[in-house]
């Protein structure tokens, strides 16, 4: 069995640990950059890394067994204990106390890892409940008693109901409230530390615009160390306040899909997903599908009339970019935000040399945006025009420019039908690729989200020949200028 992994073009050795060995290092996953990327060369790699793995699960059982002999002796030595109905009540008053000063302290917003006190409730309710019920992760680590007791008594809270808090004269061994935060023994507890070290990569490879977003959410919703479980119930509990306070179900969706993402960059985590069942569960898978359903492409007639009026404003850079976002399917923002050295001269693996456009160059929504388009030759004048107009290459001023043009398509779309934007020249040229023939596969690679797995994307670096590519832009340029109207796009 192979453990080799590519990504980005680059190879990865990675194998999860077995489950006693996990327990014991803290990781569910053994990772290593091979540092290359050549499958041959990554092959003969990970037959050394694979002789390192063995050693790591080898040293660890071996430290294991050491260690619990030393606590097996010592159990030997330590003399039984009677326990007393006393003694078992007494704790159940600590934990009780415990419990209520907790929930008490979390009124102040710092004392807290949920937005709200009555979220913060919610989750330590369902935490409790959890582990009465032996379904949390470290249920076995804690007395169900104990937890009933403590729920009780933040429900009992909830109602007004504070109770008299007394210190008491002995210290629970195991307090039920402490399972609300992260289990140190899980092997799938990750620290701040590694998803910080996992964002800055996810990061480095999106725009900063996205980056910037993803950032400032998974400061508010996420809390650290932690397990998947209860990350996922944190993304839930924020999608319901944003629902509940009239979020759109899309936006919604896109936040919290956006924080699974970021997450499953934690080894160990990549199966990390939304729950499907539950109200809350089901109205953002909705929100995914109604903002799929809501993308609404741009009529030819009406492609024809905006393209004119941009023409009568006088503003050639303008009107340049309008035709190249529908002639290639460009995001906005792909093609505004770069310079001139985004125009190049690719050769492929055959020695043909072509002049290409490197969108994504300065800034990615995800990998499969960066991607190299064949540019006609009639096209090289208005994409010269356009990335020259760039001026100081930084995310502000790219965002003014596509802010600009966007407003410009707004006064051009008034009084015609449907929801149109600027976006929808991108969903046009999708439209008119599908109606030239082009596979699924096709229409990603050209528009930069292809599919996970498939080999359709051409990422600049490598030397595929963009035969196909060209071929399906051609069809569509030719479609725009005879303003043919396949029967799959509305006239």
């Amino acid at each position: 069995m192979s453990y080799v992994t590519r990504r980005d073009g680059r190879y990865f050795y990675r194998r999860r640990f077995p489950a006693d060995v996990a327990a014991i290092v803290g990781r569910a996953e053994f990772r290593k950059a091979l540092g290359t990327a050549d499958r041959k060369e990554a092959l003969q790699l990970a037959r050394v890394v694979s002789v390192e793995f063995d050693r790591t699960c080898s040293d660890a059982l071996t430290q294991s067994a050491c260690g619990g002999g030393a606590g097996a002796m010592q159990a030997l030595d330590e003399p039984t204990q009677r326990v007393t109905a006393e003694s078992i009540l007494e704790r159940l008053r600590a934990v009780v106390d415990g419990a209520t000063r907790s929930a008490v302290e979390a009124l102040e917003p710092s004392q807290r890892q949920a937005p709200t006190w009555a979220a913060e409730l919610e989750w330590r309710k369902a935490a409790l409940q959890a582990i009465a019920d032996g379904k949390h992760p470290g249920a076995a680590d804690y007395n169900p008693a104990e937890a009933m007791a403590a729920l009780r008594a933040l429900e009992a809270l909830e109602r007004g109901e504070v109770p008299s808090l007394e210190q008491p004269s002995g210290t629970p061994q195991k307090p039920a409230d402490a399972a609300l935060g992260a289990f140190a023994g899980s092997p799938d507890q990750r620290t701040a530390a590694e998803f910080t070290e996992a964002l800055d990569g996810y990061c480095s490879r999106v725009s900063e615009g996205r980056a910037g977003i993803v950032r400032s959410l998974a400061a508010k919703v996420l809390r650290w160390p932690s397990t998947p479980d209860a990350q996922v119930q944190r993304i839930m509990q924020f999608a319901e306040e944003r629902l509940s306070a009239g979020g759109k179900a899309s936006s919604v969706h896109n936040q919290a899909a956006g924080l699974i993402t970021v997450l499953r960059e934690l080894p160990g985590w990549e199966r990390i997903a939304l729950p499907r069942n539950g109200a809350v569960a089901r109205a953002v898978r909705q929100g995914g599908q109604l903002q799929a359903d809501a993308r609404d492409s741009m009529p030819l007639a009406v492609v024809h009339a905006v393209l004119q009026a941009f023409d009568a404003r006088g503003d050639a850079v303008d009107a340049a970019a309008a035709r190249l976002l529908v002639r290639y399917g460009l995001r906005p923002l792909e093609l505004l935000q770069e310079g001139p050295e985004a125009l190049a001269i690719r050769e492929d693996i055959l020695h043909n040399k072509e002049l290409v456009f490197h969108a994504g160059l300065s800034g990615a929504k995800n990998s499969a945006s960066r991607r190299s388009l064949p540019v006609h030759a009639d096209d090289a004048e208005l994409f010269r025009l356009v990335l020259a107009d760039r001026g100081a290459a930084d995310a502000k001023r790219a965002r003014a420019r596509v802010k600009r043009l966007g407003d410009a398509m707004r006064i051009a779309l008034r009084g015609k039908p449907g929801k149109l934007s600027l976006y929808s020249l991108r969903h046009t040229c999708a439209d008119l690729l599908r109606a030239a023939g082009a596979t699924p596969d096709e229409v990603g690679g050209v528009l930069g989200h292809t599919a996970k797995g498939s080999k359709a994307t051409s990422i600049y670096g490598g030397k595929a020949p963009l035969h196909r590519p060209r071929a399906l832009l051609a069809q569509v340029r030719e479609l725009l200028e005879q303003g043919t109207v396949p029967e799959s796009l509305p006239a």
